[in-house]
């Protein structure tokens, strides 16, 4: 290998000269993890895919009585608490707060 600015140069020994383009694989998680939480998407016009359908597969949730029923509403995600270069100088992980809304329905028989 030999060093060129910072640059690793590359020898190519292959007979075959067609390369293929790397693909940006953290470009590839980052729009896959923001089309999984639909973030920017009003929370009325987010599709039925990723965390929207997750949440709505579990709900609703009735009780054994048959007596209330817990309805999903909505979901938003809050702030980190700190940012991310403070995160990896003390070791802490990016989280940040998952807020469900839902809808209880007490049914009177």
């Amino acid at each position: 290998m030999r060093f060129n600015r910072g640059a690793i140069q590359r020898k190519d020994f292959s007979k075959i000269r067609a390369s293929l383009e790397v693909q940006s694989l953290i470009e590839m998680q980052t729009g896959s993890y923001a089309a999984f939480l639909q973030q920017d998407v009003a929370p009325d016009k987010r599709e039925d895919r990723g965390l929207q359908a997750a949440l709505t597969s579990v709900f609703p949730i009735v009780d054994y009585n048959h007596s209330a029923e817990l309805e999903f509403v909505n979901y938003s995600l809050g702030e980190s608490k700190y940012n991310a270069r403070d995160c990896i100088e003390h070791g802490m992980t990016f989280a940040a707060p998952l807020r469900i809304r839902v809808r209880l329905i007490v049914l009177q028989k």
